[in-house]
């Protein structure tokens, strides 16, 4: 931190539908620039390391043991990385499919958040494929580790950085009236991370710029 700032980056890698050792190497390329550019926190899209338009591709086995090995090579190659990253793949828990943040630095899974809100009007229909994030918190096993912790709202304190502490969710938690942001801002979050990777509808950016200027001022956070 210098002066009591510190940079924070979102990146849009280029990404191959369902290519998931792709999109692994864009991650963590991705990951080292942003290290290099002295950024402290990245935020990629949501479900980045599938693509966010699987579709029914999201029930393959094939495909979440794809997504489940992305994450491994990613945190193989950025074990020595600094910054804290959070970067979007499905993730199958107790036999319920889950969109999940999965918040990682040097190597390590800090945590796994899920979406809690999952848009099911117009040209949305995460239903069908995914389970809103669980009322209680849980621990899982992915990528070798144990135990990760698994929950929406959690929050990152930074040891190094005293007044750092982080927060992630997921898109539509967003545009939700409860967004899991309030209770991360509640938590002493002083920044939130926010995944999203939805197709583009006419006059979405500029009202999604506002909605995000607009949740900053009222929680006092970035």
């Amino acid at each position: 931190m210098k002066d009591g700032f510190i940079s924070v980056a979102c990146g849009a890698p280029k990404l191959r539908l369902a290519d998931c050792d792709y999109n692994a190497e864009q991650t963590f390329t991705m990951m080292r620039a942003a290290e290099k550019a002295g950024v402290k926190v990245l935020v990629l899209p949501e479900l980045g390391l599938t693509g966010y338009t699987c579709g029914d591709l999201f029930y393959q086995e094939s495909l979440l043991r794809g997504a489940e090995q992305a994450l491994a090579t990613v945190l193989e190659a950025t074990r020595n990385l600094e910054v804290v990253t959070a970067g979007g793949l499905p993730v199958r828990v107790k036999d319920c499919l889950y969109n999940c943040a999965a918040v990682i630095q040097k190597g390590q899974i800090l945590g796994l958040v899920p979406k809690t809100h999952l848009p099911n009007y117009g040209e949305f229909y995460e239903k069908r494929w995914f389970s809103p994030a669980p009322e209680e918190a849980e621990y899982v096993d992915l990528c070798g580790q144990v135990s990760v912790p698994f929950a929406a709202g959690q929050i990152f304190s930074c040891q190094n950085v005293p007044g750092l502490t982080l927060g992630f969710e997921i898109c539509e938690d967003l545009w939700a009236p409860d967004s899991p942001s309030v209770k991360m801002a509640r938590s002493g979050a002083a920044v939130i991370g926010n995944l999203s990777a939805s197709n583009e509808v006419l006059g979405k950016t500029a009202y999604r710029r506002q909605l995000a200027t607009t949740q900053s001022a009222k929680l006092l956070c970035g």
